[in-house]
């Protein structure tokens, strides 16, 4: 597509741009394993070593985490990857109804009838927000029966108390902490998939 000069348009430059790493990689099995979703995914997302959630690390506050801690009660990201999450609208397969909470920061799943219990905000549960870059759309996450490509992060599970994402593969069955009671995350359902940026 040409803009009215006979120049390529905006969106045609940065779509060249998004595939140049693919074009350039030194494998396709590497490319195809690590390839970011491309439209509206958002980068920004880390494991908390803490209370073992996911959480959105660029909203200028690092939320309130289940496990607290000794400065400002906010999630801690120490050895985390940078985990990149796609919308409804960049397609592909998976999950839909997964949620940002604008009062803890961290994914939840909102397709279920109550919020989930949010370690701000407790039994009132978590506040939808998101996600970046319209308030209106849903996150997709991919799980191992349901996934676009090979590849990604396994473990990453739904605990039905709270209705957060969180990491299940250091202490699979007992992991992080949960703050509807403070105890571990339950674990329910499959395992999620989760990429990272390369």
């Amino acid at each position: 597509m040409t803009g009215t000069t006979g120049q390529p348009s905006r969106r045609a430059v940065l779509r060249m741009a998004a595939s140049a790493p693919l074009l350039l990689g030194a494998s396709a099995a590497l490319a195809v394993a690590t390839s970011a979703p491309a439209l509206a995914a958002q980068a920004g997302w880390r494991w908390c070593e803490r209370c073992s959630g996911l959480w959105y690390s660029l909203n200028g506050t690092r939320g309130t985490c289940p496990a607290g801690n000794v400065f400002d009660g906010g999630h801690h990201s120490n050895g985390s990857g940078n985990y990149i999450l796609k919308t409804v609208e960049d397609g592909g397969r998976g999950q839909g109804n997964w949620r940002w909470c604008g009062a803890c920061q961290g994914l939840w799943y909102g397709g279920n009838p109550t919020l989930g219990y949010c370690p701000n905000r407790g039994a009132t549960g978590h506040t939808p927000i998101g996600p970046y870059p319209t308030v209106s759309s849903y996150y997709l996450i991919e799980d191992v029966g349901n996934r676009d490509s090979p590849g990604g992060q396994e473990q990453w599970r739904w605990c039905y108390k709270c209705a957060g994402m969180f990491f299940d593969g250091n202490t699979p069955g007992g992991s992080g902490r949960c703050p509807k009671d403070g105890l571990t995350h339950a674990v329910t359902g499959g395992s999620y998939v989760l990429r990272q940026v390369p």
